[in-house]
């Protein structure tokens, strides 16, 4: 007698070696770099949420201090999470938001004319240099585009999260490519 098809539940090997965990790592090491520059110098990173001028220094200055502590400390755990593969939808998909919410803010810079430096990297200008300008955006949107992914398709076969998704039918699909 045939066994029936096996419908696959989830990535199969390929897409989880050559997308879902490429992917991941490449959020993780942005995103854990970004936080350690900011960890390493939060004075830093006030300043330049400050250099938004989204927040009114005066009466808001409590939001700055809070986003200088939260962000990166959040940018951080979201890091290792991608890179172990735990909760790695979740962990994607709160990036994603944070992306979303930082072209928000680079976008406004633009729309406003305000020059000023990222600061997203510390003193580092990863992929652009000079002033806010298009290529940040850029950059953002394919970083959201890797964070959508992850959060669509999951961490893949060489996530944690995948350890307990055995098959119920007790059939393997080893073969499963796709």
């Amino acid at each position: 007698m045939a066994h029936a098809s096996v419908p696959s539940r989830g990535p199969g090997w390929i897409e989880s070696i050559l997308a879902l965990l490429p992917a991941r790592l490449v959020l993780a090491g942005v995103f854990g770099l970004a936080a350690y520059f900011k960890l390493s110098d939060p004075q830093s990173f006030a300043f330049a949420i400050k250099a938004f001028e989204i927040f009114d220094p005066t009466e808001q200055a409590h939001a700055v201090k809070l986003l200088a502590f939260a962000v990166p400390w959040t940018e951080a755990i979201i890091a290792v999470l991608l890179v172990l593969g735990l909760w790695s939808r979740a962990a994607a998909a709160l990036l994603t938001l944070l992306l979303v919410g930082f072209t928000g803010g680079l976008l406004s810079l633009i729309w406003r004319k305000i020059e000023t430096e990222c600061a997203c990297f510390g003193s580092l200008e990863f992929g652009c240099t000079g002033p806010v300008g298009l290529c940040h955006i850029a950059r953002n949107m394919g970083l959201i585009l890797l964070g959508l992914l992850v959060t669509w398709r999951g961490g893949g076969r060489l996530a944690l999260d995948r350890r307990g998704d055995a098959d119920p039918s007790g059939v393997d699909s080893e073969d499963d490519d796709a």
